[in-house]
């Protein structure tokens, strides 16, 4: 099953970053596939980046960080400060 999660604005807290990777997680160990739309965020800030998809990727791998989420409608900006947050978390065999 698929469950999309939207959001809008900026997004720049590592707290409430936490609090959505926490959720991401929890879902794709049910078996879910996750869709974070970010089609109306405006900015994204590289902790907020770090604390969600870094984090996951560091936890799960890249495996599972690409069969268990997805984003759709990102920025150009917003989807470099996600590329650089994986790419930082991401073992040294991985990379």
């Amino acid at each position: 099953m698929t469950k999309t999660l939207k959001y809008k604005g900026s997004l720049a807290n590592r707290t409430a970053a936490a609090r959505e990777r926490a959720q991401i997680e929890a879902l794709a160990q049910q078996g879910e596939q996750v869709i974070l739309d970010y089609s109306e965020v405006i900015s994204l800030s590289g902790s907020y980046a770090d604390e969600l998809f870094g984090v996951f990727t560091q936890r799960h791998g890249t495996q599972a960080l690409r069969s268990s989420l997805k984003v759709k409608g990102a920025s150009q900006p917003v989807a470099h400060a996600i590329g650089l947050a994986i790419q930082h978390r991401m073992p040294a065999s991985a990379a």
